[in-house]
């Protein structure tokens, strides 16, 4: 059994440096929105909430010294506005209404969805591209239909939602950290 646990990981880690061009063009394109002014709002259901909730932590306050701070919200933070939005647009709005109300086409909205499935992050993401903005998707499971919504589109090749969560933590980790890396050296971004 706790071979078993390692086992499930050996994969869905290795596959993930099959996803390195994918990421670099990532971290290119969200580095270039941070340099004309944009910001990043992130979201995520469940679990994913936090992961959120921690990614627009790591850019507004860096724990490497020395490190910018980027703008970055969460949109799973507030349970009122969360709950008003959902009385009036259902569940699958919370972030489509947020997003119309707080994003400019200069930002960046990155979606989190464990299971590849998860329609507030859809329609979060399609809101966001229908404004103007850089989607980038972390799913798991499936890619589909996220392909269709996201500019970068990040799998963690998993169906269990705990290796999906610990892949998706590397990638945003790798994304912090080469965002920095293109911010402060755009000639590196190319």
């Amino acid at each position: 059994m706790v071979s078993a646990a390692f086992e499930r990981r050996v994969g869905p880690g290795g596959a993930l440096a099959e996803e390195t061009d994918r990421i670099l063009r990532a971290c290119q394109d969200m580095a270039a929105r941070f340099q004309q002014g944009g910001k990043l709002i992130v979201f995520g259901n469940g679990g994913s909430a936090t992961d959120a909730q921690h990614v627009a932590v790591e850019f507004v306050h860096p724990v490497i010294v020395g490190k910018r701070a980027l703008p970055a919200i969460s949109l799973t933070n507030d349970a009122a506005i969360l709950t008003g939005i959902a009385r009036t647009d259902g569940l699958d709005g919370i972030f489509a209404g947020q997003l119309r109300l707080l994003a400019s086409p200069g930002d960046i909205a990155v979606g989190f969805s464990t299971d590849g499935g998860c329609a507030s992050v859809l329609r979060g993401l399609e809101t966001a591209r229908e404004l103007g903005l850089l989607t980038v998707a972390l799913v798991g499971g499936s890619e589909a239909p996220f392909g269709d919504v996201a500019d970068h589109l990040l799998v963690a090749r998993s169906d269990d939602p705990l290796v999906v969560k610990e892949v998706h933590m590397t990638i945003y980790h790798l994304l912090w950290e080469l965002v920095h890396v293109f911010f402060e050296q755009p000639e590196a971004a190319r």
